[in-house]
């Protein structure tokens, strides 16, 4: 019986396809810089043709980045720019001595002083001072109203005047305005002489802006009745002369030297009630109580530190 042939043994060999190495992820580098790139290209195009004070407002967010919210990138209710300012901090009241070192020699504001070099704890600090002086002035607002309505009371004659005094808020500030009829409360005929009742309330007005650390602006307005042509005094130094006239009272009843800042007289260039160029109302006089802001307190901070290092150095 013949074997059974076996089948020959074949191999086969397969080759599989070749795979080149790996590329690595510098082009990603690469690519990612060249993004940044056009990124920042297509920025500063964008800025140049801003106008300049959109320009100056993107260098403010960076220069002062504290004084923008973070979320909403809009700047804070902080006066950074304010200008600059001179003014002393008098003794006394419930929160002055916050102002100045206690029991230390009250220095006045210099001007042109910055916020550089300042802390956080000092920031924090200013604007804590700041909201408490802003707390202060909504509290006057409430106190002048209460004297006025116990003057009112006190003194039934003055009604009239005292119902002719106007009181506001503003973002700048506490706007005091004496307002005047057509019997002029305030003031004589064409004149800049006060009428005794107005001198009385002025001082009485004066006694407690004086005792604030807050600057005071006061306002001449005039309505548009002109005098006679040729006439060499026009309403310009009519509301001058009024406005000088309340800043000598005031003063007189005891505001501290430079806490009246500007005395200007815009004639009827701000008329109270624009539709009636006429209006009785827009002869007034106006007392503007400024605002304490952030950057005060900082620039308080800036005194105190220079005249705490020239101390130390003249004793050295």
């Amino acid at each position: 019986m013949a074997e059974p042939k076996s089948e020959p043994i074949v191999i086969r060999k397969r080759r599989r396809a070749a795979h080149h190495g790996h590329h690595g992820g510098a082009w990603k580098v690469a690519y990612a810089d060249f993004v940044t790139a056009m990124m920042a290209f297509f920025l500063v195009m964008w800025i140049m043709q801003l106008s300049e004070s959109s320009r100056k407002a993107i260098a403010s967010y960076f220069n002062e980045p504290g004084a923008f919210s973070f979320l909403t990138g809009k700047a804070l209710p902080i006066d950074i720019k304010m200008r600059p300012a001179r003014y002393v901090l008098e003794k006394g009241g419930d929160y002055y001595d916050n102002f100045s070192e206690r029991g230390g020699p009250y220095q006045p504001f210099p001007v042109g002083i910055g916020t550089a070099g300042v802390s956080p704890e000092q920031w924090r600090q200013a604007v804590q001072d700041s909201s408490r002086a802003a707390a202060r002035l909504e509290q006057l607002h409430q106190e002048l109203q209460a004297m006025l309505q116990e003057l009112s009371q006190r003194n039934p004659e003055l009604g009239e005047l005292l119902a002719s005094l106007r009181l506001e808020m503003t973002p700048e500030g506490l706007r005091i305005e004496l307002l005047e009829t057509r019997e002029n409360l305030f003031f004589r005929v064409g004149s800049a002489e006060l009428r005794p009742p107005a001198e009385q309330l002025l001082r009485r007005l004066g006694e407690v802006l004086a005792r604030l650390p807050n600057h005071i602006e006061v306002e001449g307005h005039t309505d548009s009745r002109a005098y006679a042509p040729g006439s060499r005094y026009t309403n310009w130094e009519l509301s001058t002369d009024r406005a000088n006239a309340a800043r000598r009272v005031l003063e007189k009843a005891g505001l501290w030297k430079g806490q009246v800042t500007s005395v200007i007289g815009y004639a009827d260039s701000k008329p109270r009630n624009p539709e009636n160029p006429f209006d009785p109302s827009n002869r007034r006089v106006s007392i503007l109580v400024r605002r304490l802001t952030t950057a005060d307190f900082l620039r308080l901070m800036q005194v105190q530190r220079d005249t705490s290092a020239q101390t130390q150095s003249a004793g050295s």
